[in-house]
This record gives structure tokens, C-alpha cells and sequence, in this order.
């Protein structure tokens, strides 16, 4: 089992860094307004990767509706729609916001935030959090 968020193909159809009609056809067909979200996340450089020092470890937040949601890539979100619609209620396989990392990990577009590992230990509590 792969616990990619897309599939070999769709990460393809992404690594040009440019998508065509057809392409942005077959994401929104699979995917829906969860598409539409993700990819307007990383058009607006809401995608970050903080760099934490000195323990050399990195955390990926995208910026949300109301607040800042960690993601694990391929994993977790900490978002409402993870939890109830991914977790419980089992009707997708993942958010918008982890599809927007692997977007704008693919394309290379997004911001990187250095920070120690203090910041670290004082941004998990809001990260962490699920409302």
C-alpha cells in the first residue's frame, strides 16, 4: 500500500511545473473543489516548510481558512476535514491541504521559515490542535 497522496501518474502530470488543460481536466474530475483549493494554496505561496535548528528537523504547514495546519506528507492533517472526512467518516482519502504540500513540494513553490527548536516546541501547540 502506498501512502502517497497522488499516484505515480498525477505527480507526472504535475512535474512540468505547468498543467495543461488536460491535466487540470483529470484533477478536477478526481478530485473536485479539493483540487480547485489546494492548487489556489500554492498560487498564493500559503505553503511553508520550517526549518528547525539545531535538531535539523522540518515541520510543512499550509495556511488555512482560520488558522495554520500541520501536515505530515502522505500522513496526517491537523485539520477538521482530515479528521471527520479522511479518519471517520472515511469518504476521502486526504484534504485539500495535504494535497497542496505535494503540489507545491513537486513544483518547488513554497516558503521556508528557519526557527529554532524553542519555536518548534511553542508552534506544535497551535499546530497540533484540531478545530
Amino acid at each position: 500500500m502506498s501512502l502517497m497522496v497522488l499516484s505515480k501518474k498525477e505527480v507526472e502530470l504535475l512535474s512540468d511545473g505547468v498543467l495543461t488543460q488536460d491535466a487540470v481536466i483529470y484533477f478536477r474530475q478526481k478530485y473536485g473543489n479539493r483540487f480547485v483549493r489546494a492548487l489556489r494554496a500554492v498560487e498564493e505561496r500559503r505553503v511553508r516548510r520550517y526549518l528547525f535548528s539545531p535538531s535539523n528537523t522540518s515541520t510543512w504547514i499550509v495556511k488555512g481558512r482560520r488558522r495554520d495546519y500541520m501536515v505530515i506528507p502522505d500522513v496526517y492533517c491537523s485539520c477538521r476535514s482530515f479528521y471527520q472526512d479522511v479518519v471517520i467518516a472515511r469518504n476521502i482519502e486526504f484534504c485539500y491541504h495535504l494535497l497542496a504540500q505535494e503540489i507545491a513540494q513537486i513544483w518547488g513553490r513554497y516558503d521556508v521559515v528557519e526557527a529554532t527548536d524553542a519555536d518548534r516546541r511553542r508552534l506544535f501547540v497551535e499546530w497540533r490542535r484540531t478545530d
